[in-house]
Order: structure tokens, then C-alpha cells, then sequence
């Protein structure tokens, strides 16, 4: 092969094809492609086991076990590229010497380099290329996105392969706490765009790097396009492409990660800045300025991925937008089978599940040890439940707002009707707004005192059937207006579908008084559930009218608690600190408002303030949506 006469795409299909980088100048990719034919010649010439280089060369990299020259080489190659500034910094960046000549530096950053292949194969160097790429590009043919790092000749002219409802395009995922992987698989068959050639891709690596590549084809044959992707998904899986919607996990094989492909979406080349806002902005809409606000405050996906992102989530390798209801229902499995062996002293039991959860909700940990990353007490798994609660949110906030992001027209207005909700601002000189002012800074727990809280305007809300739903309980005795905090990204979520009750599949451990919707008379307590923080100060909550009758009042935990006695309605946690209900407002039809100072209440439980619990949504009618700003104390 003239290597000198090839073209840059060329070269970049050559390289990408052994699984090797793609980015640099022509010299930089002629260097790099002559190298890895050198290797490739001699490693021929001395086989002696009837594999090719080339399969050699795939098998060691898909697996990761083992260290390849070429990943030297790029190292050696990037060194080299660089001037003796950026060569100091490295050698400082890594803690080695950063004096002498370039030729000297270049030799202690390359055996340094050498050392960190071995524990990360390839980790520097992918860290350093996804660092580098200012744009990412996903282009949308059909129902699928192609990977984003297929080579832009091959962007340009295919598509994802679909016959019919089958979609040949697979995220597979797989982490392995023991063994420290948490790795993905990428494998799609595409189709040119004028139906005559087909190529089948792969791409594979540690969760938060690009990873490495391989085109496969091209194939006049469609079949044999597919063929090559239901065997490269059958050895990775150990599962038959025809019957993935039955998966079986198996040990130490990857597991298929179901996409929901939206019919609604529309055909289009999106290209974003990794960072970029792809929530909808506030604009011209017929919406009053207040709601169009809020609107665009709760139905930002932008903020949904960000939050997410922030509490592990990995929001790339499985697109918020893409997230399946059974998806998030294996989540919920796992976790209940792992609150089964907590307490158990199973180490190794956890650290099976943990990975299974994971694999099944990727997260991003980087080059960490999964080890840390062990679900092994109540603690870690209330905080995984709470994401897992969020994401069944946010899958269906995406799936409402899908339709009319980036359309013409007033997608506010329409993100607002599809809520289904009625949202009238409050003035702030009106009685309603100062009850819940003063109902907010009476209820703030001195327990609570790192933050204060601004209001940035509160809203009468009428979510459509619940009046009618709520009917049956306006005689019931004991109905009171109880507050409701969540995360900032499951307001689309509540306001369109109401406050639910968990689903039987997560485990009932993660709820202290059963599977049900929790309330509280302190303000506080619910402001905790926003999550805010100095990065993210905003914070929304409800204020609800819960029909509670008579209730069975708890002193500690009790995970069966939704199994009432007879005659009761609800459940109370008995706080040793609560509003002092002689100092409460009684509305005209009836409910009562706990908005008295708190005091000390005489009781021996566990629990610092009450928490009040209903397990039958009827029970629970929207008031009102407060806006609040958080302000965090140094």
C-alpha cells in the first residue's frame, strides 16, 4: 500500500478500521497508519497459529487484557507533536521531572506513559482526543442516530439499517465491580443511503471515553450485513438479536440496553457543543410572563441531563430521550434484590448486584475503582432509589416534551398545555400569598439552617380530574394542606401524570413507612427533597390539600405501613418537632393549614419531624406550586 498517496479520508478509514485514532494532520496519520502496517507485517510473518494480525489485533483489543504496541506508538507519536512547553506541563501534570531537552522529555513522558497502559489501557490518550473534540456531531437518518464518532464520509451516505419495526442498532453495556470494568459495546448495520452497499460498526471501550472502532464491510448483501451484526451481538450478549426483548443477563458478557426510538421525532442533523442547552428557551408566547417562566424552568432538557449528570447518571450513554419504561423497571428490580442482601454480610453478592445495576443504569465513574462504588447500606440505597425515581420523571417528561422541541410556533404554550395543569401566578400583596410566606418561614427547621430560602413566585394550580377524583374524600375529617419538594426534573413529570405511588418492582426497604406519597407540615423538610445546591439554586414545591382521616401513628420506620388497619387512611411519623397547631389557619371549606411556629413536641421515636403518608393518590389534591431560590451558607 502507497501510504504517501492516500488521501486524509482514506487514512482515517484505514486507521479506523484497526481500531485506531483517527484525529491529526495527514503526516501524523501516515506515521501512525505505517506503523501499525510494520506491526501488522511482522506479527503475519510470525504467526504460527492459523489467525490473521488483524484478528489477533481485535480479539486482545475488544477484550482490553491486553497492552498494545499501537497504543504506545500513539503516545510516543502525540509526545512528539508537541512543542517543549506542553512537554513540561505533561511531565508536571504527571509528577516526573520536567527538565532537559525535548528528546529527554519525550523519553520519561513515553515510559511514564507506558506505566499508565498497563493499569488503563488507552486512558490518557481517549480522555485527551474526547477533550479535544469541540464538536460532537449526532446525525439522525430514519429512527436511530449514528454514533457520533463514525467517520463524516460514512455520516454522509448511510443510515441505520431498519427493516420494518427492527432497528439494527445495539447499546450494550457491562460492569464488572470485581474485575473493575464498566465498559460499553456499540454495534450498528448500516445502509447507504441509495440501498446498494451495507457496513456493520463497532465501537467499544471504558464508559466515558471514545473507545476504539472498526468498520466492517462494505457488503452488497443486506444479509450479510445483518448476519455480521446478530453474531457480534450474540458473542457479546451470549443472547439471539430475535429474542432480546426476553434478555437473559449471563456472568461476565455485556447486557442490551433497550432505546424507545420515538416515532414523533423528526429526521435531522443535530450538531451540539457537549454543554449546550437543548432545553427550550423563554420567548414569544401567549403564555403570562410568570408561567412562561416556570414553564421554561421545569421543561428544560438541558437541566435534566445536567442534574442527572451530576449524581452519576450518564446521560451520553444512554440519552435521557431514549430511556425505556422496562429499562427503568430493571432498575428497579436490581435495587430490590440488593435491599434483599443488605444487612446479609454478602460482599461478594453486592458487588455482583451493583454491577448488574449499573450495567442496567450506566453511570460514569471515570478510571475510579469500582469497589467504591459498592450499593452496601441503606444509605447508598435510598440515593440510587431516588435516581432511578427521577429518571421514571424524566422518561416521562422527554416523551411529552419530544414532540415540540425545536418546532415553529410557541412551544411554550404547548409544553404548558400538555401538562394538563392550570397555573395562576399569585400577587404578592394577596392573602393566599401570605399564608404560604408565612407558612414557609414558620416551618423552617432550625435543623436546616445552611440555607435560606427566597420566593420567586407562587401559583394556584388546578391539575385537570383531580377535583372530580378527589370528591369522594371532601367530607372526610382531617384534611390538611401538607408540603411536597422533588428534584427540579421531575416537575414535567408530576404536573402531567399527578404524585405516584412507587411500582411493586422497587423495593419496598427504600420507603420508610411503605410504598406511598409522602408529606410534611415543615417546610424544611420538603426543601431538602429539591436537592438544590450553590451551583443549582432552584427549587420548586407543592403545597397539596391531603385528605388523611384518621391516621396510624408511627414512632419508627415501618416498611409495611401501606397495609392500614381497619377504619385508618393514612400513616403519621410522629416528629419530635412540629408546627404548634394551636397557632394553625382553618380555610373556609375546612382544611387546616399547620402554619403555627414549631415547637418541641414530648415523644420518644425516631423521627425528627412528622411525615405524613397516603397510598391512594385520590387522597391528594394540588394547591399550589411555590418557586423558590435557595441561598447557601459558607
Amino acid at each position: 500500500m502507497a501510504i504517501q498517496q492516500l488521501k486524509v479520508e482514506e487514512l482515517r478509514t484505514q486507521l479506523g478500521q484497526r481500531g485506531l485514532s483517527t484525529t491529526g494532520t495527514k503526516p501524523t496519520l501516515v506515521r501512525r497508519l505505517g506503523a501499525a502496517l510494520r506491526k501488522e507485517n511482522k506479527q503475519s510473518a510470525g504467526a504460527d497459529d492459523g489467525l490473521s494480525a488483524n484478528k489477533k489485533r481485535d480479539r486482545d483489543s475488544e477484550n482490553g487484557d491486553s497492552i498494545g504496541s499501537q497504543q504506545k506508538i500513539m503516545a510516543v507519536e502525540k509526545f512528539r507533536e508537541m512543542g517543549i512547553q506542553q512537554l513540561r506541563q505533561q511531565a508536571a501534570l504527571r509528577g516526573i521531572s520536567a527538565t532537559g531537552s525535548k528528546k529527554e522529555l519525550i523519553e520519561r513522558l513515553s515510559k511514564d506513559s507506558n506505566h499508565d497502559l498497563q493499569d488503563c489501557p488507552q486512558a490518557d490518550e481517549e480522555e485527551r482526543e474526547s477533550k479535544e473534540e469541540k464538536i460532537v456531531t449526532a446525525t439522525k437518518k430514519g429512527a436511530a442516530v449514528l454514533d457520533q464518532w463514525l467517520p463524516d464520509d460514512i455520516k454522509a451516505h448511510y443510515h441505520v439499517l431498519q427493516l420494518g419495526d427492527e432497528i439494527y442498532d445495539a447499546m450494550l453495556n457491562q460492569t464488572n465491580v470485581g474485575d473493575n470494568n464498566n465498559k460499553f459495546y456499540v454495534i450498528q448495520a448500516l445502509e447507504s443511503d441509495d440501498g446498494s452497499a451495507f457496513m456493520v460498526y463497532n465501537r467499544w471501550g471504558r464508559v466515558g471515553i471514545k473507545g476504539q472502532d472498526k468498520l466492517f464491510g462494505p457488503y452488497t448483501s443486506r444479509d450479510s450485513a445483518i448476519q455480521e451484526f446478530e453474531q457480534k451481538f450474540f458473542a457479546k450478549t451470549k443472547n439471539h438479536w430475535s429474542t432480546r426483548k426476553e434478555f437473559i443477563c449471563h456472568p461476565k458478557s455485556y447486557t442490551w440496553l433497550e432505546m424507545d426510538y420515538g416515532e414523533q421525532e423528526k429526521e435531522s442533523d443535530v450538531k451540539e457543543k457537549p454543554d449546550s442547552a437543548l432545553g427550550i428557551q423563554p420567548r414569544e408566547t401567549q403564555l403570562e410572563a410568570r408561567v412562561a417562566k416556570f414553564i421554561s424552568l421545569i421543561c428544560n432538557v438541558s437541566m435534566m441531563k445536567q442534574q442527572m449528570m451530576e449524581i452519576g447518571y450518564n446521560a451520553n450513554k444512554l440519552p435521557l430521550g431514549k430511556l425505556s419504561k422496562s429499562t427503568i423497571m430493571k432498575g428497579y428490580d436490581v435495587l430490590k434484590r440488593i435491599a434483599d442482601v443488605i444487612g446479609q454480610s454478602d460482599r461478594r453478592k453486592l458487588e455482583q448486584l451493583s454491577g448488574e445495576f449499573y450495567t442496567v443504569i450506566p453511570h460514569d465513574f471515570g478510571f475510579k475503582k469500582m469497589r467504591e462504588f459498592v450499593i452496601d447500606s441503606p444509605q447508598k440505597l435510598k440515593h440510587k432509589l431516588e435516581m432511578v425515581e427521577a429518571l421514571s420523571e424524566i422518561e416521562v417528561a422527554t416523551k411529552l416534551l419530544k414532540d415540540d422541541t425545536g418546532t415553529e410556533g410557541d412551544p411554550l404554550y404547548s409544553h404548558y398545555q400538555r401538562l394538563h395543569s392550570e397555573l395562576s401566578p399569585l400577587e404578592v400583596n394577596s392573602e393566599e400569598f401570605s399564608m404560604v410566606a408565612k407558612y414557609m418561614q414558620n416551618t423552617h427547621a432550625k435543623t436546616h439552617s445552611n440555607y435560606t430560602v427566597d420566593i420567586v413566585q407562587i401559583f394556584r394550580v388546578s391539575r385537570e380530574g383531580e377535583s372530580e377524583r378527589f370528591k369522594k374524600f371532601n367530607s372526610v375529617k382531617n384534611r390538611m394542606l401538607l408540603w411536597h419538594g422533588s428534584r427540579l426534573t421531575n416537575w414535567t413529570g408530576i404536573l402531567s401524570q399527578g404524585l405516584r405511588i412507587a411500582p411493586p418492582e422497587a423495593p419496598v426497604t427504600g420507603y420508610m413507612f411503605g410504598k406511598g406519597v409522602y408529606f410534611a407540615d415543615m417546610f424544611s423538610k420538603s426543601a431538602n427533597y429539591c436537592y438544590a445546591s450553590h451551583g443549582s439554586k432552584a427549587g420548586v414545591l407543592l403545597l397539596c390539600e391531603v385528605a388523611l382521616g384518621d391516621m396510624a401513628e408511627l414512632l419508627s420506620a415501618k416498611y409495611d405501613a401501606d397495609k392500614l388497619p381497619e377504619g385508618k387512611l393514612s400513616t403519621k411519623g410522629v416528629g419530635g418537632t412540629a408546627p404548634d397547631l394551636s397557632e394553625a389557619q382553618t380555610l373556609e371549606d375546612g382544611v387546616v393549614v399547620p402554619l403555627g411556629r414549631a415547637k418541641h413536641m414530648d415523644h420518644k421515636g425516631d423521627l425528627l419531624y412528622n411525615e405524613y403518608i397516603v397510598y391512594n393518590v385520590d387522597q391528594i389534591r394540588m394547591r399550589y406550586i411555590i418557586q423558590v431560590n435557595f441561598n447557601f451558607k459558607l
